[in-house]
This record gives C-alpha cells, sequence and structure tokens, in this order.
C-alpha cells in the first residue's frame, strides 16, 4: 500500500465551480505568451480517428517549464451520439508533478474546459486584433462553441447586435432566443451566411464544415475574423481568398496550423506562403508584433487549439482545487 499515490478527482460539476469565463481568458492569455517566450513545451497533437463509431480522438500533452505539474489532454468526439441520446463530446485532464511524473488529478471535465479554454482563446484574439468599437457581430453556426465564442467576446467587446446563421433554420431561432436572453442585445437568425457576415464588425465561425461557409466579397473593411472549427486538415470554413485579402493573418501556432487549419488550404492552393502569416498570437500579446493598427484593416486569427491552453486552465482549476476543497481523492 505505500506504492499508492493520492489523486485528487474533479467532477464536471466541480469544475464549473471553480472558473469562470473571466478566469479562463485571463489563463488562457498568459498561456498564449508563455507559448511564444519558450517557457512551453507542447509536441504535435495526436489525432486517432475511430472510424466505426464516427468518430475523433485528440490527444494533447503540454508543459510551461518552471510550473509544478503537466497535462495530456483526451477528448474525443463521437458523432452519432446524439441519436443514441449520447453527447458527442467527451474527455478528461491528467495533471502529472513535474518533478517525479506521479499522478496529481484527473480532471473529469466532460470535455467542458476544452469548450471554455477554445472560447477564451476567441476572446484573447478579438481583444488584440477587433476593433475598439464594436456595433455588429456574425456567428456562423448554431453549436456550443458558437455560444460560448459570443459569450466570451462579450467578456472583451460590447456590442448591440448578434446575426446567427445556420444550417438548420430552427437551431438559429432557438440559438437566437436563448442568447438573445444571455446577452442582452439583439439577436438576429438570418437566412444566409452572407446576410450574417455583410457589414459585421467582428466574425466567428464556429462550425464543423469541410469547405468554405464565408467568401472574401463578404468581408467589410475593418472587419476581423476568428476561426476557429478548422481543426482537422479536411476542415475548412474561410474561403482561403480572405487570408489573401487580409491585412494580417495571426496564428495561434504556424506549424500546427500550417498543418491542420485555414492557412494550411490557403498553403496548399498558394494563396499565400507562411511567411504572409503576420504573428502568432503569442507574438501580439508580448508586444512583439503589432495587433490592429487601424480601423480600415481586416484580420483573421486562425484557431487551430495548442495544448498550452489545457496546460493554463487545467493549472488554474487545480490549484483553486486544491485551495477551496472541491472533489475527491483516489489511491492509485
Amino acid at each position: 500500500m505505500g506504492d499508492l499515490t493520492k489523486v485528487l478527482v474533479l467532477t464536471k460539476e466541480d469544475i464549473e465551480s471553480l472558473v469562470t469565463m473571466e478566469d479562463a481568458i485571463a489563463a488562457v492569455r498568459e498561456g498564449f505568451k508563455a507559448y511564444n517566450s519558450d517557457r512551453a513545451v507542447v509536441p504535435f497533437p495526436v489525432a486517432l480517428n475511430v472510424p466505426d463509431g464516427n468518430g475523433d480522438v485528440h490527444i494533447k500533452p503540454g508543459y510551461v517549464k518552471g510550473t509544478p505539474s503537466y497535462t495530456v489532454k483526451i477528448a474525443s468526439g463521437f458523432y452519432d451520439n446524439p441519436k443514441r441520446g449520447m453527447p458527442s463530446s467527451h474527455g478528461m485532464l491528467l495533471l502529472f508533478d513535474s518533478r517525479t511524473g506521479l499522478p496529481l488529478c484527473f480532471e473529469v471535465d466532460r470535455c467542458f474546459l476544452t469548450d471554455l479554454r477554445t472560447a477564451a482563446a476567441g476572446a484573447v484574439a478579438a481583444d488584440a486584433l477587433a476593433k475598439r468599437d464594436v456595433s455588429k457581430v456574425a456567428v456562423i453556426g448554431t453549436g456550443t462553441q458558437a455560444r460560448l465564442q459570443v459569450m466570451a467576446l462579450s467578456k472583451v467587446r460590447r456590442f448591440g447586435e448578434l446575426r446567427v446563421w445556420g444550417r438548420d433554420r430552427a437551431k438559429a431561432e432557438a440559438y437566437a432566443s436563448e442568447m438573445s436572453e444571455a446577452l442582452g442585445v439583439k439577436v438576429v437568425p438570418t437566412a444566409t451566411a452572407e446576410e450574417a457576415v455583410r457589414g459585421a464588425e467582428v466574425i466567428v465561425t464556429a462550425t464543423m464544415s469541410t469547405s468554405p461557409v464565408v467568401k472574401v466579397e463578404w468581408i467589410s473593411g475593418g472587419a476581423h475574423i476568428t476561426a476557429m472549427g478548422s481543426d482537422e486538415p479536411g476542415k475548412q470554413e474561410l474561403d482561403t481568398k480572405i487570408l489573401a485579402r487580409a491585412d494580417k493573418v495571426v496564428v495561434d501556432s504556424l506549424k500546427q496550423c500550417a498543418r491542420l487549419g485555414e492557412v494550411h488550404h490557403a498553403l496548399e492552393d498558394g494563396s499565400m506562403k507562411e511567411g504572409d502569416v503576420h504573428a502568432e498570437l503569442g507574438e501580439v500579446l508580448l508586444g512583439r508584433k503589432p495587433g490592429r493598427e487601424s480601423d480600415k484593416e481586416v484580420t483573421v486569427c486562425d484557431l487551430t487549439g495548442i495544448a498550452v491552453q489545457d496546460v493554463a486552465i487545467s493549472s488554474f482549476v487545480y490549484e483553486k482545487a486544491k485551495r477551496s476543497g472541491k472533489g475527491f481523492c483516489i489511491e492509485v
């Protein structure tokens, strides 16, 4: 029995009580800074396809030098599950002692922290790249991330109107009703993606599309676009001409976006070269590269999700749980 280690276990309900969207934004901001300060150790993620279950699994390990723990995240999406009355997403984050490798904490978050940190990254990107004064926002998609991205955006920008488009009109109308109440702003479901996007100053794409849903001719001068759905090589939300037209293209990780993201498609069809990417987001946050420099610039942030976001938010939750006494311990 002397060889057993006590490990803290946190359920989704524990975690929800420990972290706010504001906490997530602050943690993720610091994570991006660590990534571009040569303090983050972030291998390329492992993607496992499970065709028998119409599913995919992403495994993302990460560590920030000088911190007491490292994180391994396992997140899955099994897309037939809703037909079975089950959630499509699940997962957990595993924290280990960075000195000994012994397990410290199992955060069984059922993808809550992944959803939260992804939305927080969108807010961090918009805060660095969108105009200060915003009146109209567009969101493409009606799912969990379409909701959370806009909730996170509302923490860094005030806006009076949100337009939403989704392939299912009923879902778009339900989204509009729910988000109007949550945000206290006018939310308009539109008949087309074009109607949502035209004239919008911030555009968020949050879909699983495998072909472009936003076209370059719809984009107004001064617009900022956060694209977060293209986290696999086969996914794409933006016309590659948008990236060619943009004054600044910013990525979370150039290495990753060149293989997975919107940038990947623009590189593949010759719309841009790697040297055309303005910066990684952490470089902008650190002041090494400028963010938005005028209200006329068109900016794009390609977010594929990097493990340092998971490290930042899982560490925050673990430390707060220890202080608050949340969770329960098991011996392993």
